[in-house]
């Protein structure tokens, strides 16, 4: 996978929407996102629009996407 950077897009490997990088970083959880240095990005948060166009977001490991 390409470097990741705020405003990549990315999908899940497993499949789903586009999802654009907000934040990244190794303490990101329920919505608090805590600065962590380029080097430990372990987990990125993503918004994506969901089937009927409601904003949605969420926490993911770097591991589980891929370049959209």
């Amino acid at each position: 996978m390409e470097e990741i950077s705020i405003s990549s897009v990315v999908k899940l490997k497993s499949g789903g929407p586009e999802m654009t990088v907000m934040a990244y970083g190794t303490k990101l959880k329920a919505g608090a996102v805590f600065a962590t240095p380029v080097e430990d990005k372990e987990q990125v948060k993503c918004q994506w629009f969901d089937s009927s166009g409601t904003l949605q977001e969420g926490v993911f490991p770097v591991a589980s996407l891929t370049s959209g």
